[in-house]
């Protein structure tokens, strides 16, 4: 029992007579109803110990009564003992935080803490603040000698931080990092070795969000970066200096973790907002991390995994909600691979767009290149539900983001001629024709980034390969790292692929990750078909689907006076595959915009939703390029511009063939996606045709990432070497003999 009793100091005490006694604070309230209460009050101040109390009390009270009061207030947290160390005020804000003065104040004068400063900020004002809350600050200490840093920047990639990190870690001591300058207030992380990641960690996010300061530097041929911290006010620096102060002495005296470890809180003054951002420890990080290279390459053994969403996007083992709720730690504007994501304006609750940038490793010589480079570290997410939308884009942005080539993967050394037993050509994958390839230069100064021919392969130059894993024949096989990573540094004179997303896939589980980049792959192989061969194929009854989303769509779209259809591409390998098209006329009706959308899956509504989404994603990108009039793509400009349907038929359904409907197609799903997986590559095995794997997933994300690859399927971008793209139109019937090279869609897909 507490010899001096006294409600604690954060509460204000008010009694009402004759039973009722009230415990206030800026969190709660408590209220004590018996007679009792009211008599102990008044002697609950601190001047009386519990005899005194007693013999006060004992006309009215028994002492066993007294006794039984006092511990049961005591044991819900209403008394603590009585104590003078720190004045009254700062008494209640550490009982407010579940600490008596006297421990606070222990806490504070016994933890040697120090202050050093990187950059344009000065050290001196923060120390007073810091003395005046009774912390022991060691002036002359280093970090070897103190209990805990706090360390003052202008700039978080500040020169030094790197070399202090490096120091910390190797003696496994915490440090706090705050920017007090600027309109925005950084507070955090506090770095605590080995629990939370490393300045290392936050670096590698914060420069790949730098694209414009890095080109710049590069520009230059400079080595530093410089703050834009530049706007400082003395009431900001204070409230900058005094908010750090605060939670350095939270830190030291409370036990429990402190909200900063591994988080930064940024405060906006000129919005008065707080953010929350977490910092992720990066197991490949150089400093804190573990082998950040694999030794060997990891066979990828297909695990069961039920379906538990199938409604909208794909086949999945989480729903949306769940999918955001545990990814959702990646987005933000500091330290996450996700600077934001953002929905484009609809004026319905039909069309969920969503859009988002991932880090940009790319480095840019001129502002040209850094306009490329800032446009094309996008992703997009399509659904028929906001949530859907959002966990699509989420996750394309992850997967683009960890398709990103970082010298860390396995790799061999080696020519083609001295790994033929083992390596797929890649004109096995990338298909351009002798044509093409001669051609080229030509070719590339009239058209977009997508419809870019490389140069030739070299067979008997050196390059490095890397381990693809054939679900077919169940053994490694080796592709260009070039072929499979974005931004793989090529040799000028042999630049013979590029990296793209065709295939790759992200999904909660590995088996949902390949059965979703399978389906594209199938999906734009049937568009290569169909567009290239301009083909026209039978409409498809929508309603037949008896899918609700579909008919409030096509109904919305004739609202707006536009037109929404939607055909069959299906090919030979008969997974159900669609294309929707969209009219979208001026108010003047002499114009028309036609949008498409391409959807495949083993579940034909997936596949036509999917596709209709897609309608809607094109036609909300595009709104920008309405009113800024800007492409960065010319074949887009030009379709844009000049696409009718009058001069692009083969848009418009087959008049002569009977409309698809949903009962024609095959249903291939199972309740497992590594069946579906299996059936996949079962149906690519009856066409002679390999299924490959490359796990792309990075541990520092989680989400299961892959790029599958079946060499043989065309890319729905321009690749004309013999194959499929000829051959199957006429084995389908479409065409009654193949078409010549030069007779094929001169306008290349442009997305």
């Amino acid at each position: 029992m507490l010899k001096k009793p006294v409600f604690k100091p954060h509460f204000h005490v008010e009694v009402i007579e004759p039973s009722s006694v009230y415990l206030l604070s800026e969190h709660e309230h408590h209220a004590l109803s018996s007679h009792l209460y009211t008599l102990l009050a008044p002697l609950l101040d601190g001047q009386h110990n519990v005899d005194d109390i007693v013999q006060h009390l004992e006309a009215e009270v028994s002492m066993l009564g007294v006794y039984n009061a006092l511990t049961r207030l005591e044991s819900q947290g209403y008394l603590a003992e009585a104590d003078q160390t720190l004045p009254s005020q700062q008494a209640a804000f550490w009982s407010l935080l579940g600490t008596d003065s006297e421990t606070a104040l222990s806490k504070l004068k016994n933890t040697r803490v120090s202050v050093v400063s990187f950059g344009n900020v000065e050290t001196k004002e923060f120390i007073s603040a810091l003395k005046s809350l009774n912390i022991n600050v060691d002036e002359q200490a280093d970090i070897t000698e103190t209990d805990l840093t706090i360390v003052l920047t202008d700039d978080y990639l500040q020169i030094g931080l790197s070399e202090f990190n490096q120091e910390a870690e190797a003696r496994q001591k915490p440090w706090l990092l705050v920017k007090p300058v600027g309109t925005v207030i950084w507070l955090g992380p506090l770095f605590v070795p080995p629990r939370t990641g490393c300045w290392e960690c936050l670096a590698q996010r914060l420069q790949g969000k730098r694209t414009v300061e890095t080109s710049i530097a590069q520009q230059k041929g400079a080595t530093e970066y410089f703050s834009t911290s530049r706007a400082v006010l003395p009431v900001s620096l204070q409230m900058g200096i005094n908010w750090a102060a605060l939670e350095t002495a939270k830190q030291i005296v409370i036990e429990t973790p402190s909200q900063l470890e591994g988080k930064i809180f940024t405060f906006n003054t000129t919005q008065l907002s707080i953010e929350q951002h977490i910092l992720v420890k990066r197991p490949q990080c150089q400093v804190c991390g573990v082998s950040v290279k694999e030794e060997k390459p990891q066979v990828i053994a297909l695990q069961s995994q039920k379906k538990r969403f199938t409604l909208d996007g794909g086949h999945r083992g989480f729903s949306p909600e769940e999918t955001l709720k545990k990814y959702s730690h990646h987005i933000s504007p500091i330290t996450g691979v996700i600077s934001e994501l953002l929905k484009l304006e609809s004026d319905n609750n039909l069309i969920h767009v969503y859009t988002a940038s991932h880090l940009n490793r790319k480095s840019s010589n001129n502002l040209v290149e850094l306009r490329q480079n800032l446009s094309s570290n996008s992703a997009a997410g399509k659904g028929k539900t906001d949530s859907q939308s959002k966990a699509s884009c989420l996750c394309e942005a992850l997967e683009r983001y960890s398709g990103i080539f970082t010298g860390n993967e396995y790799r061999l050394k080696g020519t083609y001629a001295q790994l033929e037993s083992i390596a797929i050509h890649p004109n096995d994958c990338a298909q351009y024709s002798t044509t093409q390839y001669q051609q080229r230069e030509v070719w590339n100064a009239q058209h977009g980034g997508f419809a870019w021919v490389p140069e030739a392969f070299d067979e008997d130059k050196e390059i490095e390969w890397t381990p693809v894993w054939s679900l077919t024949e169940q053994k490694f096989k080796y592709l260009p790292t070039a072929y499979c990573y974005y931004d793989y540094p090529q040799v000028d004179g042999h630049r013979f692929c590029m990296g793209d997303s065709n295939g790759n896939a992200a999904g909660n589980t590995l088996e949902e990750a390949i059965l979703q980049g399978f389906m594209e792959l199938v999906e734009r192989d049937s568009v290569a078909l169909w567009w290239y061969n301009r083909i026209q194929r039978p409409a498809v009854d929508l309603a037949s689907f008896d899918e609700p989303y579909l008919k409030a769509l096509r109904d919305y779209y004739q609202s707006q006076n536009n037109e929404l259809w939607v055909i069959d591409i299906t090919s030979d390998l008969n997974i159900p595959s669609f294309a929707a098209i969209a009219i979208v006329r001026g108010t003047n009706q002499t114009s028309e915009l036609i949008a498409l959308g391409f959807g495949t899956h083993f579940d034909p509504k997936i596949a036509i939703l999917r596709a209709v989404t897609e309608v809607n994603q094109f036609l909300a990108m595009l709104s920008h390029h309405q009113t800024t009039k800007e492409f960065d793509n010319p074949d887009l400009e030009y379709w844009y511009k000049e696409a009718t349907l009058s001069n692009q038929p083969y848009l418009v359904p087959d008049p002569s063939a009977k409309p698809k409907v949903y009962a024609d197609y095959p249903k291939y799903c199972s309740s497992d996606l590594k069946q579906d997986v299996l059936t996949c590559v079962e149906i690519a095995a009856n066409h002679g045709l390999e299924t490959l794997v490359l796990d792309q997933t990075r541990p520092d994300i989680g989400l299961s990432v892959v790029k599958v690859i079946v060499p043989g399927l065309r890319h729905f971008w321009c690749r004309f070497a013999p194959g499929r793209l000829y051959d199957v139109p006429v084995q389908m019937g479409w065409l009654s003999t193949p078409l010549k090279e030069e007779q094929l869609n001169p306008i290349p897909m442009f997305f």
